[in-house]
């Protein structure tokens, strides 16, 4: 009988060793393939094997935080992806986690630091990252060094936007915000805002909201009221400065207290018809369209009630998205597109190539809006031998400056003071309006009609005591200098020219002649360089300037302004 039971044990045990282990799995779910050692700025490949149909994969940097975060599919009982490190991602051992619920897989890895020779490799000061692509995104003239939220604990759903629009919710943990924040305010920033850095690593194309406490960031304000929220996706960047939201007025609005307001962020790539129909209205104008049109929306929410916020005064918010490839900088030009007209017009950018050869942009607006990248290149048959020629083709391949006629410039007619009103209009990447216009002499049905009522909204230009515009008069150079020197100011440029004037007007021997009302003006644009004598010793404050003139004055101005290359 024991020799039947031992027999019976025996057989038992050599059919167990020949069942494979993966008969077991239920215990182990997800098994990750080691990775090697990876330098700052390296790509990290993971990959391994798993009975799931899906695993949801985590890095967590040395202190929790997470670094990357995607959802892989299992095929044939494999998965992988892979995702690039940050320039100056912290050192250290990192963790992968890949699974779901309790049914996970974990692995360490080394991030070591990149190596310091050699001409490549290393990231300036104030340089944040796309979360996927590693392309460097920052407000070009930011010595801050930007503290990264910790997202760790942030609350990810897929619902409908403020837009309206399918997208992917990031609702930002109201602790970490917090802490960043205070940590952005307490270091040495080198002068300039203090920056906190937040990033969803979407697919491309995919539309992100970014939700944050308004409780959180009003309290910021209080110690820091200039701080910048860099909001990022592997579509574009978005640098909200605080400074815009009047966070008591929101609530009050909304009939909300001021923990319940959340501000949402929306960044959302162009869907197919909306970037096809841009495409078609760019044709229409002799140009083309470069990479994808992307919306910007900020939104406050509360007591069940939602108001969108896009007007934001002097305060231009930049915004950052990359082409794939170079461009030239000359014919290229960023627009805002009005889904209503099918119209484009001028948005201030600066485009700066990276060493990868992608193109980063960073454009400004005093408002939210549709954007897209376009390439024109716009001459005249009347400048073919004219002295201002490169710069009317500048600005006109802009769509800031129009001809006469499509064929025609007539750069030595002289301007009138509506013409140059819509150009520091255009220039300043304005909306037009027309209701601001309130001149006996201004039609509705004007073509500047919008323009002069965007001037004077701005405050770029005055009427006169019997409440006429005199639109068609032409304008003098000192009445140029006054409002290019509201134009500065419009631009949120401050200027120190009114304790110089004596200097700056000092070389000319008609300075005597400059009205009184206009001699500062007249020295901060000598200051700037924008406008220059008419001689080195006479400025003509009295004399009218040409079409040719204006367009070389603005194109100073907007690159004073830092509004184009």
């Amino acid at each position: 009988m024991k020799l039947r039971q031992l027999n019976i044990m025996v057989v038992i045990m050599l059919c167990l060793s020949l069942v494979p282990v993966t008969a077991f799995a239920n215990s182990v779910a997800v098994s990750i393939n080691a990775i090697g050692s990876v330098a700052q700025g390296g790509n990290v490949d993971i990959s391994g094997t798993s009975a799931l149909d899906e695993v949801i994969i985590k890095v967590l940097r040395p202190d929790n935080s997470v670094v990357f975060y995607t959802i892989a599919p299992v095929s044939e009982g494999k998965f992988s992806s892979s995702f690039t490190l940050a320039g100056r991602e912290t050192t250290g051992t990192y963790k992968v986690v890949a699974g779901q619920a309790d049914q996970v897989g974990t692995l360490n890895f080394n991030v070591t630091a990149a190596s310091t020779g050699g001409t490549g490799g290393s990231v300036p000061i104030g340089t944040i990252e796309t979360p996927g692509a590693g392309k460097p995104i920052t407000p070009p003239t930011s010595n801050a060094s930007p503290v990264t939220v910790d997202t760790s604990k942030n609350v990810v759903s897929s619902e409908t936007a403020s837009n309206g629009r399918a997208a992917t919710i990031v609702k930002q943990e109201d602790a970490a915000l917090a802490d960043a924040l205070a940590k952005a305010a307490k270091q040495d920033n080198h002068g300039d805002a203090p920056i906190v850095f937040i990033a969803y690593d979407n697919p491309a194309g995919e539309t992100v909201q970014f939700n944050l406490s308004s409780a959180v960031l009003a309290a910021a304000v209080t110690g820091a009221p200039n701080t910048i929220i860099s909001l990022q996706t592997n579509d574009g960047e978005y640098s909200l400065p605080l400074s815009i939201i009047d966070f008591a007025a929101i609530a009050q609005s909304l009939g909300a207290a001021s923990t319940g307001v959340s501000i949402q962020v929306t960044i959302a790539a162009a869907g197919a018809d909306l970037d096809a129909e841009i495409k078609k209205n760019a044709l229409g104008i002799s140009t083309s369209q470069l990479g994808k049109a992307i919306e910007f929306t900020i939104t406050a929410a509360g007591n069940g009630k939602s108001v969108e916020l896009n007007q934001f005064g002097s305060v231009y918010v930049e915004r950052n998205v990359v082409l794939a490839a170079p461009a030239d900088v000359a014919h290229t030009t960023v627009v805002l597109y009005d889904p209503l007209t099918g119209k484009f017009s001028f948005v201030p950018a600066v485009f700066e190539k990276q060493a990868d050869g992608s193109m980063k942009i960073t454009f400004k607006r005093n408002g939210n809006s549709i954007y897209a990248v376009l390439s024109s290149t716009k001459s005249f048959n009347d400048i073919s031998k004219h002295w201002a020629k490169a710069d009317i083709e500048l600005l006109a391949s802009k769509l800031v400056v129009n001809g006469v006629t499509d064929s025609s410039f007539a750069p030595n007619n002289q301007i009138t003071r509506s013409e140059f009103a819509a150009l520091l209009v255009r220039s300043l990447g304005l909306s037009l309006d027309a209701a601001s216009a309130d001149f006996t002499d201004v039609k509705s049905s004007d073509w500047f009609a919008g323009a002069v009522g965007a001037a004077v909204k701005a405050k770029l230009v005055d009427g006169f005591s019997d409440k006429s515009f005199k639109p068609n008069d032409t304008i003098t150079r000192e009445q140029m200098a006054v409002m290019i020197a509201r134009a500065i100011t419009a631009a949120g440029i401050a200027s120190n020219a009114a304790g110089e004037s004596n200097d700056s007007l000092a070389p000319f021997n008609d300075k005597a002649s400059i009205s009184g009302w206009a001699q500062t003006a007249v020295a901060q644009a000598v200051e700037a360089k924008i406008i220059t004598g008419m001689t080195e010793d006479t400025f003509f404050p009295s004399a009218n300037a040409t079409r040719a003139q204006a367009v070389v004055m603005l194109k100073r101005l907007m690159q004073y302004a830092h509004f184009i290359n």
